[in-house]
């Protein structure tokens, strides 16, 4: 008997944890505006985001960050950007143009980032898409994209990242995180035909 309620108590746990991540994401407050960092543009399909509208792909020196374990950062004022942005570049080779850090307004916009940490190939995304205010909180979403058969694959380390701009707040931040199989990443990146 307590065999059977270990094993029932296991099974249900698991069943709540995994079905709670294929629950669709709603926003239960105010959506808030992402807006991205100065830089150069990709072409490309625009990258959804969970609360509508839509974005481009993360950007050159934004989409890297060197770092050897994940980290999610809050950045609310210049030093800490300078310091960021610091980190960011320091992996341009020698005689290679690093760009200026670029200007942006602290009393009005508040910079969140999101890196994967070192990765074995290429093949591997991390995508803020999503931001809200609610209860106390600003909630930014990540998607991870961990999945190699999903995109091209090299054999070289990686250093997957995101930063982008949100409206300036103090209130605390918190980061919820969503992986995503090749499937997933496909079936949001395909237009819905109405």
């Amino acid at each position: 008997m307590k065999l059977a309620l270990i094993f029932f108590s296991v099974f249900t746990s698991l069943s709540l944890l995994f079905g709670a991540q294929r629950t669709p994401i709603t926003c239960r407050g105010k959506p808030l505006p992402i807006t991205l960092l100065p830089g150069p543009k990709v072409t490309g399909p625009s990258l959804p985001l969970r609360f509508g509208g839509t974005r481009p792909f993360p950007s050159p020196y934004v989409n890297i960050f060197p770092s050897e374990h994940p980290l999610r950062l809050t950045i609310k004022n210049r030093d800490e950007f300078s310091d960021y942005w610091k980190k960011l570049t320091s992996q341009v080779p020698p005689g290679q143009w690093v760009p200026p850090l670029p200007e942006i307004d602290f009393s009005k916009e508040t910079i969140v980032a999101a890196a994967m940490g070192a990765r074995p190939s290429s093949g591997y995304l991390t995508v803020i898409d999503g931001a809200c205010e609610v209860d106390g909180h600003v909630e930014v979403f990540v998607s991870n994209v961990e999945d190699v058969s999903c995109m091209g694959q090299a054999t070289v380390i990686t250093y997957p990242a995101d930063a982008v701009r949100l409206p300036r707040s103090d209130l605390p931040v918190v980061f919820r995180e969503t992986q995503l199989s090749c499937k997933e990443w496909r079936d949001r990146m395909t237009p819905k035909v109405r």
